[in-house]
């Protein structure tokens, strides 16, 4: 970890320009913060410099005042640093409704996510710490939208992908740092977001789903752990898209399930980040789609797109064929873009599959350092694109979803009813 982040984590208060000097050469989106425009309506202070400035001073005082430890602490700083660092990429002018012109940064939070998967390992933070950050600017826009939908379901599907007690103390640095209209009332929202979740038990970090487990593993107490998996993870989903209600529905819905199911593996990371060859490694017994494979068999070359639509039709009719049969099968590509991966997702729901997602997150150096060895580099500029347009997956986008690190280290899991995890 670096000298600055240490300092940090023993109780050091930065200002924006430290950050800067410290973290530049990873984060080279913090030097635009300050030619990044804010619509004056909501951020009359001026620039996301100056917005993430008064934010870092706000997040200091809530951080003492709640009394954090230093990791804690350490991770809301920074992601008080970087929970707009996707509004350079995102900011432009349009019309609203009544034909005004304002400034507008859509999904600056999922942007900012994204850019951040693959620069923060090169700080070499604790994975924990790291998950948090990318959690926090990922969803730091949600506490509103969940606080207006009100539900136990809306709550739950946020809690379980980010301490809600972390989310709060960010928002209101976040309110705090800025100058609008609106500020009181969106404080006082946030109040009444914190007693809500305090009356669903979800404030305090645990599962939010950990009673749907023990009941789930109670009815199932002779079935294998993948069918826990499917049924709760399953369960979670329908409960969340509001098509049941209890643990006990997730269970009934489960017996076509018992006489077996498919496995899906889909794996996700930039080229060269060794998916193959952990593929080959652990699930030797999985049929493999590989579209790099096909491009080879029905072009010629792995890097040929010429044919790119029929490779996915021939891909996809390999994975059903996989499906049907009730098979365990991995699609093995890159992935990283959400609609490219909702293809086999989807057709693994679609079978009634067990679906896990491998996510392989290197650092942006070793991405670039090993692909001029590799037996099928890419070109860099193919590389870049795949870094920045990156979308960081989701927990909801499958069943289980697997984190792993430059050395296929696993640094987190979700979805897992059991710690072990090497039985995808």
């Amino acid at each position: 970890m670096r000298p600055l982040l240490e300092s940090l984590r023993r109780g050091a208060s930065p200002d924006l320009a430290v950050f800067q000097a410290a973290l530049g050469d990873v984060l080279p989106l913090l030097d635009q913060l300050a030619g990044t425009e804010q619509e004056p309506l909501w951020h009359a202070e001026g620039s996301v410099a100056a917005h993430t400035s008064q934010v870092l001073q706000e997040a200091y005082r809530v951080a003492e005042t709640a009394g954090l430890d230093s990791d804690t602490r350490l991770t809301l700083i920074l992601a008080a640093l970087l929970h707009d660092i996707g509004k350079p990429l995102t900011t432009r002018r349009s019309e609203d409704l009544n034909g005004q012109t304002r400034i507008i940064s859509p999904r600056h939070a999922d942007r900012g996510r994204s850019y951040l998967a693959y620069r923060l390992p090169e700080l070499e933070l604790p994975a924990g710490i790291q998950q948090g950050i990318m959690a926090l600017v990922g969803h730091h826009h949600n506490l509103g939208r969940t606080y207006e939908a009100g539900t136990l379901a809306a709550y739950r599907r946020l809690a379980r992908q980010v301490d809600l007690r972390l989310l709060y103390l960010l928002e209101q640095a976040d309110l705090r740092g800025r100058i609008s209209a609106d500020q009181d009332s969106r404080l006082e929202d946030l109040e009444l977001f914190r007693l809500q979740a305090e009356e669903y038990g979800l404030w305090s970090g645990e599962d939010p789903y950990s009673g749907w487990l023990a009941l789930i593993q109670g009815d199932l107490n002779d079935g294998s752990s993948e069918l826990t998996d499917l049924t709760l993870q399953q369960g979670i989903l329908d409960f969340e898209a509001g098509l049941i209600q209890t643990p006990q529905e997730a269970v009934a819905r489960s017996y076509p399930a018992r006489a077996g199911f498919p496995e899906l593996v889909v794996t996700c990371g930039p080229s060269g980040s060794g998916k193959s060859s952990w593929i080959a490694e652990q699930l030797p017994d999985h049929a493999v789609v590989s579209l790099d494979a096909l491009r080879a068999e029905l072009a010629g070359k792995r890097a040929d797109q010429s044919l790119n639509g029929h490779v996915l039709q021939e891909a996809k009719e390999r994975l059903r064929s996989v499906l049907r049969r009730k098979g365990k099968v991995v699609w093995d590509a890159t992935n990283t873009r959400r609609d490219f991966r909702r293809v086999p997702l989807g057709l693994g729901f679609d079978y009634g599959a067990l679906t896990s997602l491998v996510v392989f997150q290197p650092p942006v150096s070793a991405v670039f350092g090993r692909n001029p060895g590799r037996l099928h580099a890419v070109p860099p500029q193919v590389l870049a694109q795949q870094v920045e347009n990156a979308e960081f997956p989701y927990l909801p986008e499958a069943h289980r979803t697997l984190l792993l690190d430059e050395d296929h280290r696993i640094t987190g899991q979700a979805g897992f009813s059991l710690s072990a995890v090497g039985r995808l």
